[in-house]
């Protein structure tokens, strides 16, 4: 099978823990990827909000750094892509398909000229904030409500010049709006589920129907994530409730705005989607439980490929 994944925080935990991306013991590597016939990876590297201003962006440096070393060692197995041409070479010649992403915009420091070091660096989509505040806006836990800053709609705008993909995961629902009035490209939830869920964490943190809405109506795209917190409560975290929330979001019209934003390594999540290997599985038990398999096809990789090779590109 065939599979796009537009969020993992696994090579911030290579880093972090000394581990090697062609084998280990986290969500995923390169070799349970074997099990997809084409494969695209968005790999995050993840800003954690207390890391500020020349910290956030020296650490991002190091791991940028570790994914790049992993890129070299494992190079017959997985090409770095930066444009729609890579990602169709990758696939052509029967390697992973990697795209870099940064998860805060922390990182820039408040400095609007640090996105084009991260454009130059190969980062092609960046998640404005976690879950906090910082210089571009405020998180879905951030106490403050209000929307972008002025120094965060000057980046929003700067990210659709340089072709960089602008991502509302984690951003608070004003700021997801201020990014809908300040774009007139499509813009993404790389790892975001629906507000069908009660409980603190997925109230915070999950979409609204009207942001499904808007989402769909810009052409943009929404990662279900595997998070448990996010999914459901207590045991109900499972491939059920994936299930769940791709009935609601294909009940919305989200056939062709809808992809995997797993967020493996950087969540918990149920035993039963504990790592790549477990994709394959999911997608049997959805083909099982109703969904066609043309519809699967699309969710699991048709269109996050789609939605790449259409916005990957300068203004």
């Amino acid at each position: 099978m065939k599979f796009f994944d537009f969020h993992a925080d696994t090579i911030g935990e290579c880093f972090l823990q000394n581990k090697r991306l062609l084998e280990n013991d986290l969500h995923i590597d390169l070799r349970r990827a074997g099990c997809f016939s084409d494969y695209g990876q968005i790999f995050a590297i993840w800003i954690p909000d207390e890391k500020r201003s020349d910290e956030a962006f020296s650490y991002y440096r190091s791991v940028r750094a570790r994914f790049f070393t992993e890129m070299r060692e494992n190079a017959s197995q997985v090409a770095f892509c930066q444009t729609p041409q890579d990602i169709e070479a990758a696939f052509a010649q029967g390697k992973i398909a990697a795209l870099l992403s940064v998860e805060g915009g922390a990182v820039l420091g408040g400095q609007l000229e640090r996105l084009d070091d991260l454009y130059r660096d190969g980062v092609r989509l960046m998640t404005l904030t976690w879950n906090g505040s910082n210089e571009i806006g405020h998180g879905c836990f951030a106490e403050d409500k209000s929307g972008l800053t002025a120094f965060g709609k000057s980046v929003v705008e700067k990210m659709q010049r340089l072709g960089m993909l602008v991502d509302v995961s984690h951003l608070n629902e004003r700021g997801f709006y201020d990014v809908a009035a300040y774009t007139d490209r499509p813009f993404l939830a790389s790892h975001s589920n629906a507000k069908i869920i009660d409980n603190p964490f997925a109230t915070a943190r999950n979409l609204t129907k009207e942001q499904i809405g808007v989402l769909i109506d810009r052409k943009g795209l929404i990662g279900v994530n595997l998070c448990m917190d996010f999914l459901g409560n207590g045991d109900d975290t499972g491939m059920d409730a994936v299930l769940r929330q791709i009935v609601y979001f294909l009940d919305l019209g989200a056939r062709e705005n809808l992809s995997f934003g797993c967020d493996f390594d950087g969540c918990t999540v149920h035993p039963d989607l504990a790592g790549i290997s477990r994709i394959p599985s999911l997608f049997d038990y959805l083909l099982q439980h109703g969904i066609s398999e043309a519809v699967l096809r699309d969710i699991f990789f048709a269109n996050g490929k789609r939605f790449l090779v259409a916005n990957l590109q300068k203004l």
